[in-house]
């Protein structure tokens, strides 16, 4: 049995555990979102660290990533849109430089963001919103009408 010094202690250390938990919420999540979707950097396709990107390492770290992403449930939507080895190496030498790497993911990513929206400002659907007659359960052709009415295959 603690005394009421002790539990008091306690206590304010449990409460400040807890606001610290909720003021970091916000940067985890920010940070999470950012790592999910961004670009990977230039040294992950450079791997013999000599500064350029062959054809070879691009379409070897394309296929891996490719692969992993798949086999975690996750396949890349915008690989069939993506730029071709030669569509980046602008000057025509064989190599990527990072200044080509990174023009080629921000252009990319940026006609994925036109194609498919930000869904940073899409408002989630409510159960009302699904629940089509009100009975408050949804059915599996309220749940497909849905689905077929607000998202598209690519």
């Amino acid at each position: 049995m603690m005394n009421s010094s002790a539990k008091a202690v306690f206590e304010a250390i449990l409460v400040a555990a807890v606001i610290l938990a909720i003021a970091l919420m916000p940067v985890l999540v920010n940070a999470a979102s950012q790592s999910r979707h961004s670009p990977p950097p230039f040294s992950d396709f450079d791997e013999n660290s000599d500064g350029w990107v062959s054809e070879q390492e691009f379409n070897d770290f394309r296929a891996a990533r490719m692969a992993a992403m798949a086999q975690a449930g996750k396949p890349m939507k915008g690989a069939k849109t993506a730029p071709a080895f030669s569509d980046i190496d602008i000057d025509g030498d064989g190599k990527l430089s990072e200044a080509e790497l990174t023009t080629a993911q921000q252009t990319h990513h940026a006609a994925m963001q036109a194609a498919h929206g930000n869904h940073k400002d899409m408002k989630m659907p409510g159960f009302g919103d699904i629940d089509t007659n009100s009975d408050g359960c949804i059915s599996g052709e309220e749940f497909a009408a849905h689905q077929a009415a607000h998202h598209t295959q690519n």
